[in-house]
């Protein structure tokens, strides 16, 4: 902490240093949240459906992406189509406004859906180093900002952002670091630290390309440090600009 038992010209100088550097974090918290906001803001905004790949050390998924804005939300349906023993087994993800997401689940033999608890959204999906709740982005209010420095990713000149949960209770993670390219705002690094403050997880883009004019994350890598774990999801086909109804996104039709 500064000390003040000085002249009362030192007081001053102190004083004013203080105000100084109290401002210049405060702005530096304030760019670095809008530099995240802008990259999430950044995201395609346009209706598309996409066939992934997802490849876990317990064997390969085949799923199937449909995702819009729903009133000005990110809505995702998710089914797995392959292996047979999960064939059917269907998520829908639902983004908020100034909100927390919602997530939910049926499995094949069941009649009704599932609303995912806080605890299973710190499980594994689909048996992959992902969570399920790396599937969905966060309310951004519920974090503070600032820069933690820079980052090269795919000969991109990175920005690092750390995000650090305002309530840490409520959170899988007790801070994230993401490195965001400021040219074309794209997120291309994530690193996810547990609630020791040791690095969980890694996320990291393998290929980006541009889709119908929208740069579209092709491949992506999470990799668990800490088991020695990894996990790709890799798009095999996307197609945008296509027409979904709204009650896709809606737990009922989880039930179609």
């Amino acid at each position: 902490m500064m000390d003040l038992r000085k002249s009362a010209i030192g007081v001053v100088l102190s004083a004013g240093l203080a105000v100084a550097v109290a401002a210049g974090a405060h702005a530096q918290e304030g760019d670095a949240r809008d530099l995240v906001k802008r990259a999430l803001d950044a995201l395609p905004k346009t209706s598309f459906t996409a066939k992934l790949k997802l490849t876990t050390p317990q064997g390969v998924r085949d799923l199937e992406l449909n995702h819009k804005l729903v009133n000005g939300a990110r809505s995702s349906y998710l089914e797995v189509t392959a292996p047979p023993e999960l064939q059917g087994i269907r998520f829908l993800f639902l983004e908020k406004i100034g909100g927390a997401p919602e997530q939910y689940m049926k499995v094949a033999a069941a009649k009704t859906t599932v609303r995912i608890a806080d605890e299973v959204r710190k499980q594994p999906f689909l048996g992959s180093t992902f969570y399920v709740a790396d599937l969905v982005e966060p309310a951004i209010d519920d974090f503070t900002y600032k820069y933690a420095g820079e980052f090269e990713v795919l000969g991109r000149k990175c920005m690092l952002v750390e995000a650090v949960p305002k309530n840490p209770d409520k959170e899988v993670y007790s801070k994230t670091v993401y490195a965001i390219d400021p040219k074309d705002l794209l997120i291309l690094r994530r690193q996810f630290f547990d609630t020791k403050g040791a690095v969980l997880k890694v996320w990291t883009v393998e290929k980006v390309d541009k889709v119908d004019d929208i740069w579209t994350i092709m491949d992506q890598r999470m990799t668990n440090v800490q088991d020695n774990q990894q996990s790709r999801l890799d798009v095999e086909s996307i197609k945008y600009n296509v027409d979904l109804p709204d009650v896709m996104f809606t737990p009922k039709y989880l039930l179609r």
